[in-house]
């Protein structure tokens, strides 16, 4: 019985997940085949920062690492006591 409330939990919000899509989709704003197209304006010549680059990539790259980072490095910390948790759970008594 156990393994059955182990298993439904993820699958009620998989079900959930794909639902709430489904709704969102039939209720959702009705696409883009429904507008009229228009005529964009020519932007204005304006001075051009030296320091930023089209299509530099640097501090994307930086965020990127600095979110993995927060993310890897506290289970990283805690890897072991998990794995402790989970062989003394297994050991049978």
């Amino acid at each position: 019985m156990k393994n059955l409330f182990k298993s439904s939990r993820p699958l009620f919000f998989v079900l959930v997940g794909i639902g709430l899509a489904f709704i969102s989709a039939a209720f959702g704003p009705s696409g883009i085949t429904a507008q009229t197209p228009t005529l964009t304006p020519t932007p204005a010549e304006t001075a051009q920062n030296s320091d930023l680059l089209i299509g530099s990539t640097d501090g994307i790259l930086i965020w990127t690492l600095v979110i993995t980072l927060i993310i890897i490095v506290p289970i990283l910390w805690n890897w072991r006591l998990w794995h402790q948790q989970s062989t003394e759970s297994k050991t049978p008594r």
